[in-house]
Order: C-alpha cells, then sequence, then structure tokens
C-alpha cells in the first residue's frame, strides 16, 4: 500500500490554507432613531474583510459607521496587492491603499484618498471557535490581532 501526501500550492508556490474570504464585524446594540421616517439602525457597526486569491492577489476592505444625534460618521479603506507566506508569516505588498470618510452632517470635511502602500508582515494562525468554524487570527508584531470568519 502506498500513501501520498498532497497539500495544495498556487502558481506562485503560495499554500493555499490563507486562499479564500475571511470576515470580522460586529453592530452595536445601541439604535438610533430617524425622526422623519421612524426607521432604526445600530449606532455603530464595522466589518473587516481580506480575501487572498491563490495567484498571490490579496484585498482588504475595512468599514467602520457610528451614527450619533442622526449624524453618520462613515471610514471606508480597500487595499489591494501581493502576498507571500512563510511559514505561519504572511508578507503584504500593497499596490493601493484607498480611503474615504463621510460625515453626514458636514459634507464640507468629506474625502476620498489614495495614500502611499506601506508593507506589512503578519503572523497568522488558524483556529477553530466553539461551534467548530474556521477561524484565520492575524496579528501585526506586538499586538493582540484578530480573528475572522471563513465566509462560504
Amino acid at each position: 500500500m502506498v500513501i501520498l501526501a498532497v497539500q495544495a500550492y498556487s502558481a506562485f508556490g503560495q499554500a493555499n490554507e490563507l486562499a479564500g474570504s475571511w470576515k470580522n464585524g460586529s453592530v452595536g446594540m445601541i439604535s438610533y432613531q430617524n425622526r422623519v421616517t421612524g426607521s432604526t439602525k445600530p449606532g455603530r457597526g464595522s466589518v473587516f474583510t481580506y480575501r487572498f486569491d491563490p495567484n498571490g492577489s490579496y484585498e482588504y476592505v475595512g468599514y467602520m459607521e457610528v451614527t450619533m444625534y442622526n449624524c453618520t460618521t462613515t471610514l471606508f479603506n480597500n487595499i489591494t496587492g501581493k502576498y507571500i507566506v512563510e511559514g505561519s508569516t504572511v508578507h503584504l505588498s500593497p499596490s493601493r491603499d484607498y480611503w474615504k470618510n463621510t460625515n453626514s452632517c458636514a459634507a464640507s470635511g468629506n474625502k476620498e484618498t489614495t495614500k502611499k502602500p506601506t508593507r506589512k508582515t503578519l503572523r497568522y494562525e488558524r483556529r477553530r471557535d466553539e461551534n467548530g468554524s474556521i477561524l484565520l487570527c492575524i496579528s501585526e508584531p506586538g499586538t493582540e490581532g484578530s480573528c475572522f470568519n471563513k465566509e462560504s
């Protein structure tokens, strides 16, 4: 009997354990009601996603929203680039770092900017949560980091 072990690698030699979409988000417990329409929405919320493609490309999207006194402030960040995996480390080489922030009560402060991309080296680890779902936990050196749920 012959037993063969195979690990999937992308065209760039990337181990595919990062490949896929990963999401982390939260919604605040306090809601605000629109006085005109009567609709309610959470006072705050956020979602952060990473998508690692097997070809070595990645995309990060971060979105945060806070509503206070019927004024909503949003912050959006979109980073795209290439990544390389070495053991439990992932090196991110962004090619674009786009930011947009808005305030529904002070549109004069709304702005969009593309910042100079900054390389990052992150540690990562795959874990399972209490329900057995796969998590990708990512941290910068010296930080606690965050865990992201695998999206189907």
